[in-house]
């Protein structure tokens, strides 16, 4: 699908906007209103993009009715209202419209891919599955395949810590390029560009790395910024995602910029 384009971002915008950064209404640290007062205090403004997903029923907002609560909660703070949905989960399918539509925005994430096989992957897999030991292109080919349908199909604004690879690949090969080969970057900044998603720079995961970033700027890829804070020491960071943003090209003209829905 193809999402807007937000609106233009302003001069001096780049590293003014934390979209991405969770609460104790997933799997964060802080309250709420701890994450938007330190986001002033750190002066940015910031995204709450808990967890919408079943996958786990305990830490994330895992229902109708629980994101309906969540949004109550994040609509009464001054900051973005978001969510981070998983590719790997249905509940982005199941919302009614009118709950999704009071988000100002939505993440896809890439917590776990399908398998030819009909199993599922994970991005952080420290070791190959015996059934794929000595295939771990055909584990690379799916992740990437899936990430292309992901922003082609979720009804999302932004891609995050897209280019998250199995640990499992780089014991074998550290060199990132032996993994994300020049088809496969094509692949995925292709992807982007025709969907309108826009891709994330994580300061927490410190990726995508440089090659694809450039790929996407000439493509004419729209770019955000997000820390992926869980903790204080996270939230409002991006002094890594800043610093290659810059060493890329990425400029403010080059960011998707959210708006904040009417509240009321």
């Amino acid at each position: 699908m193809t999402v807007d384009a937000g609106k233009p971002a302003a001069a001096g915008a780049l590293g003014t906007q934390d979209l991405h950064a969770h609460s104790t209404l997933s799997d964060g640290d802080l309250s709420p209103a701890r994450v938007a007062a330190l986001a002033a205090e750190r002066g940015v403004q910031i995204g709450i993009a808990d967890h919408v997903s079943t996958r786990n029923a305990e830490r994330f907002v895992s229902s109708l009715a629980a994101v309906e609560r969540y949004l109550e909660t994040i609509e009464a703070l001054p900051v973005f209202v978001a969510g981070e949905f998983c590719w790997c989960d249905g509940m982005w399918r199941d919302l009614p419209a009118e709950v999704m539509d009071r988000f100002d925005y939505r993440i896809g994430s890439n917590h776990g891919f399908s398998l030819p096989d009909g199993g599922e992957g994970s991005p952080w897999w420290k070791r190959l599955p015996a059934a794929w030991e000595g295939r771990a292109d055909e584990v690379m080919e799916a992740m990437v395949g899936n990430l292309c349908r992901m922003v082609r199909t979720m009804p999302v604004q932004i891609a995050a810590h897209s280019t998250l690879t199995p640990p499992a690949l780089f014991a074998l090969e550290p060199d990132v390029h032996a993994w994300w080969t020049d088809a496969r970057e094509d692949r995925w900044v292709e992807a982007l560009a025709e969907s309108g998603v826009a891709l994330e720079i994580s300061n927490r995961y410190r990726l995508p790395h440089d090659r694809v970033l450039r790929k996407a700027r000439q493509a004419g890829v729209r770019f955000t910024l997000g820390s992926d804070g869980h903790t204080e020491a996270q939230v409002g960071r991006l002094e890594w995602a800043v610093e290659t943003a810059r060493r890329v090209g990425v400029g403010d003209a080059d960011l998707w910029v959210p708006e904040r829905r009417r509240r009321g």
